[in-house]
């Protein structure tokens, strides 16, 4: 899998890493030119310095033949500008990152689907289940480097079973589910079916043990 990355950030570091150990092919525009020499100094994937939101910067790096292009900086006009670019070149497949909630309606309108970690609260309040302050302090600490956001494919192979029904590693959320071109917020009752994509925020130290609760036979927590 090919995939271009706007925005070099924890975030967007993280998902290359993470795309990258697992053998599909990054690559990552970074504005700030200091911060894209660093990065590519310190890792096996390419790091552009360039302006995400500029056509011939997507060009250059391959947006038109990308399966993924993520549009995932701090600002979200210019996750928004990049994956509505980078659809129009060409790209299979967009997601953008949503910072502010306020600016869902505008990527609605534009048909662009979007990841938050607003959505991951919202769904828990709406399932009436007790939010505790280390859960919230876990989505902040994904800031500070000790949080992984990773991407699991669900094997054509694994067996249905509801999120409820997965022994998740501690400090582990299934944060946004892909399934065909429909993006989801998963919750207890969610089913992952093979071929699902799965979104998800986990520490690091627990980011192998999630890939194979979700990919080697889904450790039923009644088995566990």
């Amino acid at each position: 899998m090919r995939t271009l990355i706007v925005g070099g950030g924890k975030v967007g570091a993280y998902l290359a890493r993470a795309l990258s150990s697992a053998g599909h092919t990054v690559t990552i525009i970074e504005a700030d030119p200091a911060k894209a020499q660093s990065l590519g100094d310190q890792s096996r994937f390419l790091v552009l310095a360039g302006d995400g939101t500029d056509v011939d910067v997507l060009n250059n790096a391959g947006a038109a033949r990308s399966d993924w292009v993520l549009g995932v900086t701090g600002r979200d006009e210019d996750n928004l500008v990049a994956c509505q670019l980078a659809k129009t070149l060409g790209a299979e497949r967009i997601i953008a990152r949503l910072n502010d909630p306020r600016n869902r309606p505008t990527f609605e309108a534009l048909s662009l689907p979007v990841v938050a970690v607003t959505d991951l609260i919202v769904d828990v309040i709406s399932q009436e289940v007790r939010v505790e302050i280390s859960e919230l302090e876990r989505l902040r600490l994904l800031g500070a480097g000790k949080l992984s956001l990773v991407e699991i494919d669900i094997p054509d192979d694994a067996e249905v079973r509801s999120v409820l029904e997965i022994d998740l590693p501690p400090q582990s959320v299934l944060v946004t589910l892909l399934r065909a071109e429909e993006v989801s917020v998963p919750n207890a009752g969610t089913q992952l079916r093979p071929g699902d994509r799965v979104l998800a925020v986990t520490a690091i130290e627990h980011e192998a043990d999630l890939r194979e609760a979700l990919t080697t036979g889904f450790y039923a927590k009644e088995k566990a």
